[in-house]
């Protein structure tokens, strides 16, 4: 016995881990065994699918109802269980192709050609067999013929056709009338250069032809607030996709360009291929071209260019990147400025201060050091000097003067007296000395014969004569009684001769 499970394609790892097997044939999950790891991919069948059956209890009303799971899960089988799903032939334009991912799996999706109606088919190549089936390239616009297995994804609650062949039929149908378009538009010169109108660096009013309901006015919004929030923002609400596109935006484009506005911005949020036709119209290309004012194209597709990008004056791949290209960033320069202004402002004031403070000091320095202030002083120095040294002189002349009248008349006077005084103290002088040196004479005479008779009376010899003698021992003069002691030689010397003799006794007296 087998049991049916239902694994969602991002569970299958899982489950294949836990013991569940895939039927290549039919495409369904089962497990032989039906342990308690694979119970919740288990699936009862259907019964009772009548949700207005009860089990006879009113506890929960509501208990017959379906999860969203449930349901998924239950169109998933009705895919997998039903024939007509398993090989499907379809024929159809590519578009919404972005190329392979990082895993090399090829997504896109098919469309009718010519239909007003979009009706779109969500197909995928799986790496390993891309290289199998795939001999072209895959680009959008591109008519192609494929078969494929649907598959309902439970967890997106979306369904898919894997492509298991796909052949070239040639380019489609929107593809071809696009390039013809586009030839024919630039064979007349409506993509030339010097055509396209400049942007104005500094606009008042920008015009927006867009959906007020969309994410590009809201964008355009935010990013002017931000940059510039003086400039006015001007909406013509259009259909952006759809079969009242064309005539709405071709209706938008003269209104705004009217209203002599500085720059229009024309376009939507990206989208796909069959989403943007409406921006591929010849009338709308050739009013924008016609248009006095400068039109940036921001349809938002980064791949392919519309007809609408190449004939706008100025192409951005965003609505924000063309309000960034209509409207100069005001705020941040102003910003940028007022932060200039501040640090020119803290800067001069730093060098203000600075410059005061050295102006202080060098008008302290040339106040003490002013050359005119210091001619001053020495002219009035020399001023009080002058005078001072003027009285002096005077006072030192006059003194001088007077001086000088005097001693020339003293002088006078006293040379005649002098002379005479000079004479006859010369006389006197002369007697005097005469006097004094006879009288000197007799002095010395008189001091010379005083002293020969004391010499005479204090020599020994002289002495001797009169009974004295002089006595020594072993050449030492005897003084004392000590200086002698018994047996002693003893040398006495007379004024005639000399007694040589040997002391028997000392005896020492003391004279009164």
């Amino acid at each position: 016995m087998s049991y049916r499970l239902n694994v969602p394609y991002s569970e299958k790892d899982e489950a294949k881990s836990k013991g569940a097997k895939w039927n290549y044939i039919e495409k369904f999950w089962y497990c032989l065994e039906l342990t308690d790891d694979l119970r919740r991919w288990y699936e009862e069948d259907d019964q009772n699918d009548d949700p207005t059956e009860t089990d006879g209890t009113d506890a929960d009303p509501y208990a017959k109802y379906k999860t969203v799971a449930r349901v998924n899960t239950m169109i998933r089988e009705k895919f997998e269980r039903t024939p007509m799903f398993s090989s499907i032939y379809v024929k159809g334009e590519i578009t919404d192709y972005r190329g392979p991912n990082y895993n090399g799996n090829y997504f896109f999706s098919l469309k009718d050609d010519g239909e007003n109606v979009l009706a779109l088919l969500p197909c995928a190549i799986w790496a390993g067999k891309a290289s199998r089936i795939l001999h072209f390239n895959l680009t959008n616009g591109k008519k192609v013929a494929v078969i494929g297995n649907f598959e309902f994804y439970t967890q997106g609650g979306s369904s898919r056709l894997i492509v298991s062949s796909i052949q070239d039929m040639g380019a489609g149908l929107a593809n071809e009338r696009y390039q013809q378009l586009f030839s024919k538009l630039q064979a007349e010169g409506l993509f030339n250069a010097e055509h396209k109108k400049p942007v104005p660096k500094f606009p008042k009013r920008v015009g927006i032809i867009t959906s007020k309901n969309g994410q590009a006015i809201k964008d355009i919004e935010k990013i002017s607030r931000k940059r510039n929030p003086y400039v006015q923002l001007l909406l013509y609400h259009v259909n952006v996709q759809g079969i009242n596109a064309v005539s709405s935006i071709t209706a938008a484009i003269p209104f705004m360009d009217a209203l002599n506005l500085d720059t229009l911005i024309i376009g939507r949020g990206g989208g796909s291929d069959e989403e943007l036709n409406a921006y591929n119209d010849e009338t709308i290309a050739r009013l924008v071209y016609n248009a006095a004012t400068p039109v940036i194209s921001a349809v938002g597709h980064e791949g392919n260019w519309t007809i609408l990008d190449n004939v706008a004056d100025l192409r951005a791949a965003t609505p924000s990147e063309a309000a960034e290209f209509a409207i100069p960033d005001v705020m941040t320069s102003i910003s940028r400025i007022e932060q200039f202004q501040k640090n020119i402002a803290d800067n001069m004031r730093s060098i203000l201060s600075d410059r005061k403070q050295r102006l202080h000091t060098q008008e302290a320095k040339l106040a003490g050091n002013d050359p005119v202030r210091k001619l001053k002083e020495r002219e009035e120095r020399l001023k009080v000097l002058s005078e001072g040294l003027n009285q002096k002189i005077s006072v030192i002349y006059e003194r001088k003067k007077d001086l000088l009248t005097m001693l020339t008349k003293d002088l006078i006077k006293n040379i005649g007296i002098t002379y005479e005084r000079k004479r006859d103290r010369a006389l006197l002088l002369a007697e005097t000395l005469t006097q004094r040196i006879r009288s000197v004479y007799e002095s010395k005479k008189n001091r010379f014969d005083i002293l020969v008779t004391r010499l005479n009376g204090l020599s020994p010899t002289a002495k001797l004569v009169k009974g004295f003698g002089y006595i020594t021992v072993s050449g030492k003069p005897v003084v004392n009684v000590s200086d002698v002691k018994p047996e002693d030689e003893v040398d006495i010397r007379i004024h005639d001769g000399r007694i040589v003799t040997t002391v028997k006794e000392t005896i020492k007296e003391t004279l009164k």
